[in-house]
């Protein structure tokens, strides 16, 4: 049984862990605002993820309700499994979550149906290194 102390003590280092993935999801390179277009097909919305170079295609993807991003990672071969995660900045967007595990060449991540029409979400892509970037998906009915 825990006494009171270690019941603290689990607490704060709770509280910790949360806090610093916080501050990692605020330090993460934002990705480059070109234009305000969202690419790619809204129904078939994929993303190729380079782990290697920390770079994306689309930076900006567009996706309708009901469909799956795709994001694959690359290069093949090269990059081990859990190594990808994708995280959404807003906590009320869970559904934007996933990481390439159990498939280490892709993570797939299905848009709800009750998402608002023209709403943009960031997310975050942690690589194993610790680095991320910060890319965004518009959803369009």
């Amino acid at each position: 049984m825990m006494n009171g102390k270690s019941l603290l003590s689990l607490f704060a280092g709770l509280l910790l862990a949360v806090s610093s993935g916080a501050v990692l999801a605020q330090d993460c390179t934002p990705v480059e605002e070109k234009d305000k277009k969202c690419q790619g097909l809204k129904h078939y919305p994929v993303v190729t993820i380079n782990a290697e170079t920390k770079e994306m295609a689309p930076e900006f993807v567009c996706a309708a309700p009901g469909s799956i991003i795709e994001f694959r990672v690359v290069p093949p071969g090269k990059t081990d499994t859990g190594s990808v995660d994708v995280k959404a900045k807003d906590e009320s967007n869970a559904w934007l979550i996933g990481a390439n595990y159990p498939d280490k060449k892709k993570i797939e991540v299905r848009v709800p149906m009750w998402v608002k029409d023209k709403t943009i979400h960031r997310y975050n892509i942690f690589f194993a290194d610790g680095s991320c970037v910060d890319p965004r998906v518009r959803v369009d009915h």
